[in-house]
């Protein structure tokens, strides 16, 4: 018996071993350093933002704000955070809200958030990639 115990809390302490633990990382933190270096993306695509955050977007919203054209996204709000039910909203703050220009398109993003229910994929980050920053902001 005490050989089997043996056994397997070395294999169990090997396996420890090899797992990294993920960065405790300030989400706050980081959105403040990319709205304070926020005149590095304007103007810029995208994806230049995206290759330099430190944190994974898990959820994403878009926004049209214009009353004579809804078809227009204005802007976007990125989470880093996937709520599984609509009491964890609250779980979505800080966000990173992004004004576009010129504007996307409104109904393919509208499209894009109803068929993956705002969970940010490969097909959203590539609708997102080319938009043109014109403005970072904090949502907390």
């Amino acid at each position: 018996m005490k050989k089997i115990f043996f056994i397997s809390f070395i294999i169990i302490l090997a396996i420890a071993s090899k797992v990294k633990a993920q960065p405790n990382i300030d989400t706050l933190a980081v959105l403040q350093t990319i709205v304070v270096n926020k005149s590095q993306f304007v103007g810029q695509p995208f994806s230049k933002l995206l290759d330099s955050l430190k944190i994974q977007i898990k959820y994403f919203s878009p926004f049209g704000s214009l009353p004579y054209d809804m078809n227009k996204e204005t802007s976007s709000s990125f989470s880093f955070y996937f709520p599984q039910s609509s009491n964890e909203m609250y779980l979505t703050y800080p966000k990173l809200r992004v004004s576009w220009y010129p504007f996307l398109n409104g109904a393919l993003s509208e499209t894009l958030f109803g068929y993956f229910g705002g969970g940010w994929t490969p097909n959203v980050k590539t609708f997102y990639s080319t938009g043109v920053v014109a403005d970072i902001e904090i949502r907390d």
